[in-house]
């Protein structure tokens, strides 16, 4: 109860601020058509607007059944500018899940930054004490994000940092490799 009034006053708020940011300013003149000021006009044809070149891709994303007992695989679409970013759209894939009869082990972890170098992606993350799993969740979380960053070919390793360092283990059940390397 509490969640969807929370939703439905965040949803007004956001219609309320949209609705103010698209009414147009008022000139000098009374009117809302904006005033024109002296200069010349740009050139249409001059006018550049760089729209990068978004890439598309259908990615492999990996969530628990709803014991978490296995890992089903998903297809999902990203859109990504470079490589980094390509990486960064996969691993939000794995926190966003789409079907209500799997369960997202990333959900609630937080990245806090993901870099590409080298074939090694790193992933420095911040786990909040409602995203711990147990020991089998958190076999089942590595096991959901090697296979899905592992489908990318140029991908060898994965390192995983939890708030900038390296730790011992993820959630504090089963020993964590820095890095995670791809298996033969």
């Amino acid at each position: 109860m509490k969640t969807k009034l929370g939703c439905a006053l965040v949803l007004s708020f956001l219609m309320i601020v949209g609705i103010g940011c698209a009414q147009k300013p008022v000139s000098e003149s009374g009117s809302a058509e904006p005033a024109v000021q002296g200069g010349p006009s740009p050139n249409p044809s001059e006018t550049k607007v760089d729209l990068g070149t978004m890439n598309t891709q259908a990615v492999d994303v990996y969530f628990a059944d709803a014991q978490v007992l296995e890992l089903e695989k998903k297809e999902q679409e990203i859109e990504y500018k470079d490589d980094s970013e390509k990486y960064k759209k996969t691993f939000e894939a794995l926190q966003n899940n789409t079907d209500s009869e799997l369960v997202s082990l990333w959900e609630k972890v937080e990245l806090l930054s993901l870099q590409y170098g080298e074939g090694k992606v790193t992933l420095d993350v911040h786990i909040p004490d409602e995203a711990k799993l147990g020991t089998s969740g958190e076999l089942l979380a590595l096991d959901a994000l090697t296979q899905t960053m592992f489908q990318y070919d140029e991908v060898k390793s994965i390192d995983i940092l939890v708030d900038g360092e390296a730790v011992d283990s993820l959630m504090g059940h089963s020993e964590l490799e820095h890095p995670i390397q791809r298996e033969p």
